[in-house]
C-alpha cells in the first residue's frame, strides 16, 4: 500500500527528467543546428582550413606541433585558452629564418605573407582589441604556405 503512494512521487521527477533530456539534449540542438544551416550554411560547420582536398586545421584554433616546419603558435600553456591561433607579428617574424630553411621558401615571401595577414587582421577590427600591436593568425599563414608548396601536412 505504501508503495502505491510513493510511486507518483518517484515517477513524476523521472518523467520530467526524460522530457527535459529530450527537449534540451535533442530537440533544441537540432533546431539550432537547422537554423545555422539555413541562415549561414557557409559558416555552420566551423572555420575549417582545407588544403589538398582535406581539412588540415581551423582558423580559430591553433595546433601546436614543435616538429612542424611551418609557423608555430604559442605553446598551449602560454595562452589563456591554450589554443589561440593569433600571435604578435614580431613573434612570427622571429620564426621566418627557421621556416625559410625548413620549407625552402624565400624569406621575403614569408615576411610578405605575415605582413599581409597582420594587415587583414587590422582591417577585421582585431586592431581595436590590440592597438599598436599587430597580430598574425599563424593557421591562416600556414595554410597559404601549404597551398604554395602544394603539399598536405599538419601545422
Amino acid at each position: 500500500m505504501k508503495a502505491l503512494k510513493t510511486a507518483p512521487k518517484v515517477l513524476a521527477p523521472l518523467i520530467l527528467l526524460v522530457a527535459l533530456l529530450l527537449i534540451l539534449g535533442v530537440f533544441y540542438p537540432l533546431v539550432v543546428w537547422g537554423f545555422s544551416h539555413l541562415l549561414a550554411p557557409w559558416r555552420a560547420e566551423g572555420s575549417l582550413n582545407v588544403a589538398c582536398g582535406r581539412v588540415v586545421s581551423s582558423s580559430l584554433i591553433s595546433h601546436y606541433n614543435e616538429s612542424s616546419p611551418l609557423f608555430h603558435p604559442f605553446k598551449p600553456s602560454s595562452t589563456t585558452s591554450g589554443v589561440d591561433p593569433y600571435v604578435p607579428l614580431q613573434y612570427a617574424l622571429d620564426q621566418v629564418d627557421r621556416v625559410a630553411n625548413e620549407t625552402g621558401l624565400p624569406r621575403d615571401l614569408l615576411v610578405e605573407l605575415l605582413v599581409e595577414n597582420a594587415a587583414k587582421n587590422n582591417m577585421l577590427n582585431l586592431y581595436i582589441f590590440t592597438p599598436d600591436y599587430n597580430i598574425v593568425n599563424v593557421e591562416e599563414v600556414n595554410l597559404e604556405i601549404m597551398n604554395i608548396l602544394q603539399k598536405c601536412g599538419g601545422s
